[in-house]
């Protein structure tokens, strides 16, 4: 009577010890990965440092003495320079944004970079509907956009960054002239991107003493 009691109990301890030993397994790989993302990506520092350009160009842009449509028409033209620009700032920082990789993050990343375009619609329509509310809305589409990223890469950075740009753009706009959501947005971003930099040396210094291990 004692046996097959014993015999299940034996049969359970393996079954669990085969699914712990999977979900290690698996937990290893989902951590190899990201990881591997991060460094290939540089967490996205590229980007940022675009965007300090793209917004230094906004700002300057919102000086002129033009009509306000003429200034968000060259504000969007400015963004034209993002993939331009990332481009170039990778080969500058050793990032590799389009490694042919099969690696689920380093697509979500793109994913969650390419996902900005859809919020746009929102600042196109205030380009005709509300045109002095453009820059402040784009202003905080960018800044909302940068939330993904803090899982993502695990970095408070972006966390705090977008959290502080997109209420920062709302509460200037309010307060003051338009010039300040420019000037604001470009420290926001050098910022942004010197402690960016200091979180991917630090992960490529952990990742050099794991290796020589």
């Amino acid at each position: 009577m004692t046996s097959k009691p014993r015999r299940y109990k034996k049969m359970t301890d393996i079954t669990n010890t085969k699914i712990n030993a999977k979900r290690d397994s698996l937990s290893t790989d989902y951590r190899e990965l990201k990881t591997e993302a991060m460094m290939l990506q540089k967490k996205g520092l590229p980007f940022m440092l675009t965007s300090v350009v793209i917004w230094t160009a906004i700002t300057i842009v919102r000086t002129l003495p033009v009509d306000i449509m003429t200034k968000n028409l060259y504000t969007f033209w400015c963004t034209s320079f993002l993939m331009p620009g990332a481009v170039i700032f990778s080969l500058i920082t050793g990032a590799k944004l389009f490694a042919k990789r099969q690696n689920p993050f380093n697509k979500l990343g793109m994913l969650n970079t390419l996902n900005q375009m859809l919020y746009l619609l929102i600042v196109m329509w205030s380009f005709s509907q509300k045109p002095d509310a453009m820059l402040m809305l784009f202003a905080m589409v960018f800044g909302a956009h940068l939330l993904p990223f803090s899982w993502l890469y695990e970095s408070k950075t972006y966390l705090v960054t977008s959290i502080v740009t997109t209420l920062g753009a709302m509460i200037i706009s309010i307060f003051a002239p338009e010039i300040y959501v420019g000037l604001f947005m470009i420290v926001c971003q050098i910022i942004m991107s010197a402690l960016l930099m200091i979180e991917c040396r630090k992960l490529d210094r952990a990742q050099k003493v794991k290796d020589e291990l």
